[in-house]
């Protein structure tokens, strides 16, 4: 969209829409009087609408790139929200890999084949990692280095190597990296809206980290902007405010249970194994450190300001 301010009559085609993300932003899309048509690429067919149209895609089929080239060429699309991640419970963690790892690399294939014009993809503020090392407030420039002993976060940064790569070859895409800290409210399911959630929850004796969190509207509303940011690039999408993981579970109507860490792990390992799955154990590092991010860059060029407190948007849980 080389005047992203003035066209009308966009088309703007849609990976994962039925997932948490895309049921999001979704309705935004279509209700945008810009917007002419939106272009759903999933398994699942979203409710009909008079804007939208529909193709079954399967990101994990070797030929999918094809599949999107043959359909995003035909629909003449303006910008691709690749939003296929998951973020519920992982029963499969292999396949999870193949729909995030390699169907993100199955649509680059694809957007850069067709040239798409705009990228837009979520990442979360997990890919900086929890470590006692870290500066106070982290920005987009910080190293990711990740959680090696989870699944859930180095396929994360895998992603984000592929679309740096990704933006290096085809700088004429603008491409968009909203880095998400945990979303919370009452229509998304990730770690932490299952742990927050329980009426007990289970903390690292001796250590209370700083939380971030960005309320679901704010979340929607950062993906929607990029439509219509001039300048591509990688933004951290945080709510106003940090809170004490302590303190956090408190607003969410909890109450934190303190444990030396081998009775945590050993919780939270016999939970799993009776099928209730709160947070991974790879996962555990971030309920020993901080990992707060700086939202200062998505304020400049995106015009994002969140409207909500990290307060408020635990507080979502509790009314949910």
């Amino acid at each position: 969209m080389a005047d992203a301010e003035k066209k009308t009559g966009w088309c703007v085609a849609v990976t994962g829409a039925t997932g948490d993300l895309g049921a999001l932003v979704l309705p935004r899309l279509l209700e945008d009087p810009a917007v002419a048509r939106v272009l759903v690429l999933d398994l699942a067919k979203p409710p009909a609408h008079p804007k939208l149209s529909y193709r079954r895609v399967d990101l994990t089929f070797h030929e999918a790139d094809s599949e999107l080239v043959d359909a995003l060429s035909r629909e003449g699309v303006d910008a691709l929200y690749h939003l296929a991640f998951l973020f519920g419970p992982r029963r499969n963690v292999s396949f999870a890999h193949e729909v995030e790892v390699a169907g993100t690399m199955r649509v680059l294939s694809a957007a850069a084949q067709v040239g798409v014009p705009r990228l837009v993809l979520p990442s979360l503020t997990v890919v900086y990692g929890a470590h006692g090392q870290h500066p106070a407030v982290l920005g987009e420039d910080a190293p990711l280095k990740g959680c090696p002993s989870s699944r859930f976060v180095s396929d994360k940064v895998e992603v984000e190597r592929q679309v740096e790569a990704f933006r290096g070859r085809f700088p004429q895409t603008k491409v968009f990296v909203l880095r998400f800290a945990p979303i919370l409210g009452p229509h998304v399911n990730n770690p932490a809206t299952r742990l927050l959630t329980r009426r007990l929850v289970p903390t690292v004796l001796g250590f209370d980290p700083l939380w971030q969190a960005v309320h679901e509207d704010d979340a929607a509303e950062a993906l929607h902007r990029c439509l219509r940011a001039p300048e591509g690039g990688t933004y951290n999408i945080v709510g106003a405010g940090a809170l004490p993981l302590s303190g956090m579970i408190r607003e969410a109507g909890g109450a934190p249970l303190p444990l030396p860490e081998p009775m945590v792990k050993g919780l939270f390992r016999g939970l799993a194994t009776s099928g209730v799955k709160i947070v991974p154990l790879g996962l555990l590092d971030y309920l020993h450190y901080s990992w707060v991010a700086d939202g200062g860059r998505a304020e400049k060029a995106l015009g994002f300001v969140p409207r909500h407190h990290t307060r408020e948007a635990v507080a979502a849980l509790r009314r949910s």
